[in-house]
């Protein structure tokens, strides 16, 4: 009887453990909203997503309003576990935010007229950047550009 008690305890535990993670979740194109904006999230070139600690999951149809969302204190800062970005070669597949490179051109609209895409790796940044001119940047840099500049 304690072994079968021990058992059952040990699989809601392991429930309990699974179900607070902070794996991502894919883009649901067409159907999820933006969480800064409210639109829509249509092109599987953009959109990003921030988890909290906690596993609160916030999908957005670009870097930019993930970016917006983190200024206007949304979320606290301190209690993000993760920030993805779609990278725009590889459409509907994230990559790590603070990892990503950037490219910042007015030939590859974004959702939101930021101009902004993000990449997994520099080669893939520079290929878009050959393609559509522009700036690369990292996510530092983009995310003080987006701060707010305070009057």
């Amino acid at each position: 009887m304690y072994h079968k008690a021990f058992k059952i305890t040990f699989v809601l535990l392991l429930l309990v453990f699974y179900s607070c993670g902070t794996n991502p979740e894919p883009i649901n194109y067409g159907k999820d909203q933006c969480e800064y904006c409210r639109m829509t999230i249509m092109g599987n070139k953009f959109g990003a997503e921030l988890i909290t600690n906690k596993g609160k999951i916030y999908k957005f149809d670009a870097a930019e309003c993930m970016i917006h969302f983190i200024h206007q204190g949304k979320v606290n800062y301190s209690d993000v576990d993760r920030v993805l970005v779609t990278d725009a070669s590889k459409p509907g597949q994230f990559t790590d935010a603070k990892k990503a490179f950037y490219l910042i051109s007015e030939k590859f609209p974004s959702p939101m007229g930021a101009g902004l895409s993000a990449y997994g790796s520099q080669n893939d940044a520079e290929s878009f950047r050959n393609n559509y001119t522009g700036v690369i940047n990292r996510w530092e840099g983009i995310f003080e550009r987006l701060r707010p500049k305070t009057q």
